[in-house]
């Protein structure tokens, strides 16, 4: 520990710090230096090796045609909007083909996650998984609802909507580990 203190407030003979000795030498220094060589030649031969890049010939105010572009963006976008305002949203309707498709990648994801939704839980009370199993079959019992009032009504966008939303809380209430202890009230 004295060897750090030692070192720390090293002092010159005349007991002044090195900081203040260091201070007082560059305050004495010259304040320009020459070269002791001529280095202009190896300035001219770098310059002469390595151009700088010369600048484009056209220097023109690009801000005009930014503004302008701006503006055919804008203008274009507005007339979408009201020209889809007279339209549903939904105009393109679900086909039968589309139907299907949505319920075969829905089935795709769906299939595993019971599996694993029946291996996390299967060590639940028997109370406890009927619930959650009833609740399942309440929401396969809804989706085949709708998707049958959708190939009734397929021009109806509020039904697929609420399909897409059935499909949703069910892959969640699938995903869910029952047999852990949650923090929820």
């Amino acid at each position: 520990m004295k060897d750090k203190e030692n070192q720390d407030q090293k002092v010159n003979q005349t007991d002044e710090p090195v900081d203040l000795m260091l201070a007082r030498e560059i305050r004495n220094l010259d304040r320009e230096m020459q070269p002791t060589r001529d280095l202009w030649s190896g300035i001219e031969r770098n310059i002469i090796e390595h151009p700088q890049r010369k600048k484009s010939e056209w220097s023109g105010n690009w801000m005009p045609y930014g503004v302008a572009a701006s503006l055919v963006i804008a203008l274009g976008s507005l007339l979408i909007n009201l020209m889809g305002n007279n339209q549903s949203p939904y105009s393109l309707a679900p086909s039968e083909a589309a139907l299907t498709n949505i319920q075969s990648e829905y089935v795709k994801v769906r299939n595993p996650l019971v599996d694993q939704f029946t291996e996390n839980n299967k060590q639940l009370a028997p109370e406890t998984l009927n619930d959650l199993y009833l609740n399942i079959e309440i929401m396969e019992k809804a989706r085949r609802d709708i998707e049958a009032q959708i190939r009734q009504n397929p021009d109806d966008h509020r039904l697929v909507e609420m399909l897409m939303r059935v499909h949703a809380q069910e892959i969640e209430l699938l995903k869910q580990d029952y047999s852990k202890p949650s923090r929820s009230m």
